[in-house]
């Protein structure tokens, strides 16, 4: 499973009577980014300054993953990051629910609606498959356990954190403390300048501590898209339009099992 397909993963979230997709207007620009998360830490490519480069072209092992690679490689002139991430398709986040659906993590119903756009309705998810990711979370977010953090799991706490997927992970008030950890680390890499303030010094510290070999890249990405994400209300570069989810419909009665009280406020 890649970084990817963990973030869409902790954006479907069970509720009392629907499944639905958390963070979505953000979300698609985040899994654009996972991808090049990826990469990097994968040894592929390199993202500098000014443009992303290839390091080595080989394929890695998942194929998306490789497509990606190889338009990299072939792009003329070398993308910038900036903008890669600002023509992420519209498609992208269904995209990724179809990689959960062939993984079997996720089970969807497809009907078309009176206009003939195309509906997805989530009926179920693998809960087990879910909990697993929200313990790579706890391995990043908790007290004590910055040593034994992977750089894979900073990345996804990081993008999920810029997603808007705080919530989804830690509900309620029981996940207060976690999503404000979660801030911390958006603070740390200087996402939310603001945050720092109002978060814990103890959780500042912490965010501090998990300062590792993705640092540099999760700093990269997560600046540039929180530039992007503030065009959504600022109006600019034209990305105020079209963030809708490319049919999403309130799918089949979800069960709980995630951190905190069992459901999620949308």
């Amino acid at each position: 499973m890649t970084t990817g397909d963990g973030l869409l993963l902790l954006a479907v979230v069970p509720g009392r009577r629907h499944i639905r997709i958390r963070g979505d207007s953000r979300l698609r620009y985040a899994l654009r980014a996972s991808e090049l998360a990826d990469l990097c830490l994968a040894g592929r490519i390199a993202v500098g300054r000014r443009r992303i480069e290839v390091l080595d072209a080989r394929p890695v092992e998942d194929r998306r993953l490789s497509n990606v690679l190889r338009g990299l490689g072939t792009a003329a002139p070398p993308p910038g990051l900036k903008d890669w991430l600002r023509r992420t398709p519209r498609s992208l986040t269904v995209e990724y629910l179809s990689r959960l659906e062939d993984q079997k993590a996720v089970r969807v119903r497809r009907w078309r609606d009176s206009s003939g756009r195309t509906r997805n309705d989530i009926l179920s998810v693998d809960m087990p498959r879910r909990r697993a990711l929200l313990t790579r979370l706890d391995s990043v977010v908790h007290p004590g356990s910055a040593q034994s953090v992977a750089d894979r799991d900073l990345a996804l706490a990081v993008l999920a954190q810029t997603a808007d997927l705080a919530r989804a992970a830690y509900p309620g008030l029981r996940g207060v403390t976690d999503r404000r950890r979660m801030a911390a680390l958006a603070a740390t890499h200087r996402l939310a300048p603001a945050a720092a303030g109002a978060a814990p010094v103890a959780d500042v510290e912490l965010a501090t501590a998990l300062i590792t070999g993705a640092d540099v890249l999760t700093r990269r990405l997560l600046g540039e898209l929180s530039d992007l994400y503030a065009d959504f209300t600022t109006g600019g570069h034209g990305l105020g339009h079209g963030l809708d989810s490319g049919g999403w419909s309130e799918g089949g009665a979800g069960g709980t099992g995630h951190h905190g009280d069992g459901h999620t406020a949308w």
